[in-house]
């Protein structure tokens, strides 16, 4: 299940990041515009799209916390939020 989740994942990076070749250490914040990050997250198209990917609400403070984690920590922070449910 892991490796779906960073494979869901590594596929929305590439369509909302410009880095083309997105890899595990890929970090999350790159999906967000660099020279002018969003002040909340929540809301956000990206946040939206990573939601509804993996059926889940993910509040500011998840977010925010997974903004600084590469692709790997996301998807397993993501595996933690989805057993919490």
């Amino acid at each position: 299940m892991k490796n779906d989740i960073l494979n869901k994942l590594l596929l929305l990076y590439k369509k909302y990041s410009q880095n083309n070749k997105p890899n595990a250490d890929s970090q999350m914040c790159l999906f967000w515009p660099i020279k002018n990050p969003p002040d909340i997250l929540e809301g956000t198209k990206q946040l939206k799209v990573i939601e509804d990917e993996f059926e889940l609400e993910i509040t500011e403070d998840e977010a925010v916390e997974m903004y600084d984690m590469n692709l790997q920590e996301a998807s397993e922070y993501i595996q933690k939020l989805i057993s919490a449910q």
